[in-house]
């Protein structure tokens, strides 16, 4: 007898090999990838939730540090107050609900009916951002000098847990400097 006739070739181990090797995966290790991402994923949440609050305050203090610099080219170029107020002041978040930049003109220090507002702008997330400052308007004067003696302080905060925001020192000559790292409650 011919004795490649008893002995077939091997070819069909070899297949069911191959075979077993490209199952895919175990529930186990499929479990433990799981794992993995949502570990990372939680990680890049949180530190991403407090990069969107300080870019949140960065733009808040600096569109209030735009309005309190028009206001004060608008009172020298008029030659008279403007003003910078709080649209809905609550307390420890007085700017966070707007604010307006306003032409006093009767010269009385606080927005009446009537008078013109050169700008407005809308109030800001409080789950995001608080904007503590003085309750009674910014004032200038037709010089570009505060109407008020003394420093007038507003500070600019992330909700998030970001522990440092924004404080802006408008000084009696009227302009405004930017602490960036001021402790936030």
């Amino acid at each position: 007898m011919n004795q490649s006739c008893l002995n077939p070739p091997r070819t069909r181990p070899a297949a069911k090999a191959r075979m077993r090797t490209s199952r895919g995966f175990t529930l186990i290790e499929l479990l433990a990838t799981m794992a993995v991402l949502v570990i990372l994923c939680t990680l890049a949440g949180t530190q991403f939730s407090s990069t969107v609050g300080n870019n949140r305050a960065y733009t808040a203090q600096s569109e209030l540090v735009a309005s309190l610099a028009l206001a004060r080219s608008e009172a020298m170029k008029r030659g008279m107050p403007v003003g910078v107020s709080a649209t809905l002041p609550t307390s420890n978040n007085e700017f966070g609900g707007g604010w307006i930049v306003w032409l006093d003109q009767n010269g009385n220090g606080s927005y009446d009916a009537g008078e013109q507002v050169l700008r407005s702008h809308e109030a800001m997330p409080a789950s995001s951002v608080t904007l503590s400052g003085p309750s009674s308007p910014i004032t200038y004067g037709a010089m570009g000098f505060l109407t008020v003696a003394g420093t007038v302080n507003v500070k600019v905060c992330p909700v998030s847990l970001a522990r440092k925001g924004f404080g802006i020192a408008i000084q009696p000559n009227g302009l405004a400097d930017v602490d960036p790292a001021v402790a936030c409650p």
